[in-house]
């Protein structure tokens, strides 16, 4: 298991909080227990209600959906985002294909940490926008 420290280092190196303060990466990480999943165990099915999401620390979660295109996600990316929307329901299923390791944010214990700390809540949704640039460009474009 991750220390804090550890937890807010690999934090810095992932894409979608590499622009937050390691103040409130610190804050993050203290909210963010490391949950093992064996391979064929899932985070999060279509249909479930979003409670959490999650950050890949090692090994590898397939995406798919309805109408989501099926993906692999691995260390540094996050899983179930639009859970911080209010999405009533997941789209997809998120499965590991091999043992991993994650970490889970509560959506609730997040929200409230975005709510004092514009600055976080900033660079989060920073990362978010790189993170959706990169898998759907196309959904960006106005």
């Amino acid at each position: 298991m991750l220390t804090t420290i550890e937890k807010v280092l690999f934090l810095l190196r992932a894409p979608v909080t590499a622009d937050a303060s390691t103040d409130a990466l610190s804050r993050l990480a203290a909210i963010a227990p490391e949950l093992e999943v064996e391979h064929g165990g899932r985070l999060f099915a279509v249909g479930d209600t979003p409670d959490s999401v999650y950050v890949v620390l090692d090994g590898a979660i397939r995406i798919e959906g309805i109408e989501v295109p099926s993906r692999l996600a691995g260390a540094g990316e996050l899983i179930g985002g639009l859970a911080l929307f209010g999405t009533p329901a997941h789209q997809a299923t998120a499965t590991a294909v091999v043992s991993s390791r994650v970490l889970k944010i509560d959506r609730e214990e997040l929200q409230a940490l975005l709510d004092e700390d514009g600055e976080f809540a900033r660079a989060l949704f920073s990362g978010l926008l790189r993170a959706l640039s990169v898998l759907a460009p196309a959904a960006l474009v106005m």
